[in-house]
């Protein structure tokens, strides 16, 4: 989501909030519709927790997906060079069409699966570059110790790359259901809509604002954090960007010859 777009939301609902109580602040008999004042508060201090806390525990699972996500972004992108660098150990033309659909493969990644992530979407291409790594491997005959050793490396390498890439894939899809999400929004709601109601024409108008202005705040921000941490390649600040492909491309793309363009598609 974008920053100014979370801004706007969080300053129509604040708005929204404080315009209904100093509205209803308007009709409210002196000393407000709760004859007990102190059963009204608790009221008020049981849904504000139950709220609180459903809310933190979201957002505690929320930071653990994207963790997840960006932890196997990075697993997949040191498991690329250590391929590359294995690949070397092979005899040519082996090694080179290795290193180049190597090459091919974190330039897709990059290029067309990050945006495809961002609806949730695996990339085609980048697929198609693991099974020419796969076939590649295959008719890879090892000589010797220091090939065979190599070999059995590879085989853990790509190990590596599959568990982190279908990390990564796997928080591309939305963490919390949509049932959930309404019992959070049912939660705001209800919290702010009781602050409303507890309108007093005897307190003036920023002591009445100030309290709900907070707390309208807090929750809007909190279910905005939530969306965040639920889509976390929306490519907007603190979103998860491929920084560690990249950095690999760099170690690993020295200007030779790779079977496809810059954006890896297949030339």
């Amino acid at each position: 989501m974008r920053i100014w777009v979370a801004a706007v939301i969080l300053v129509v609902v604040v708005t929204v909030a404080i315009t209904a109580k100093l509205l209803l602040r308007r009709r409210a008999p002196l000393g407000g519709w709760f004859a007990d004042a102190p059963r009204s508060a608790g009221t008020l201090s049981l849904i504000g927790t139950m709220f609180a806390v459903m809310l933190a525990f979201v957002i505690l699972l929320a930071l653990q997906s994207y963790q997840r996500a960006r932890e196997g972004s990075s697993i997949e992108a040191v498991a690329i060079s250590e391929l590359h660098s294995v690949a070397g150990a092979f005899q040519p033309p082996v090694s080179d069409r290795l290193r180049g659909e190597l090459v091919c493969y974190a330039r897709a990644v990059v290029e067309d699966e990050w945006p495809a992530m961002r609806q949730g979407r695996s990339s085609d291409l980048v697929q198609s570059w693991i099974d020419k790594l796969g076939q590649q491997s295959a008719i890879a005959e090892p000589h010797g110790a220091r090939e065979e050793t190599a070999y059995a490396q590879w085989f853990d390498e790509k190990a590596q790359r599959r568990d982190g890439r279908r990390e990564r894939l796997a928080e591309a899809t939305p963490f919390v259901p949509l049932p959930l999400w309404f019992v959070l929004v049912l939660g705001a709601s209800l919290t702010l809509g009781y602050m409303v109601v507890q309108a007093d024409r005897r307190e003036g108008l920023l002591i009445q604002s100030i309290p709900i202005g907070f707390v309208s705040a807090l929750a809007t921000a909190g279910l905005l954090i939530v969306f965040s941490l639920d889509h976390p390649y929306t490519n907007d600040i603190g979103s998860i960007a491929p920084n560690e492909m990249r950095v690999t491309l760099g170690l690993i793309d020295h200007g030779g010859v790779a079977p496809c363009d810059e954006r890896g598609n297949p030339t």
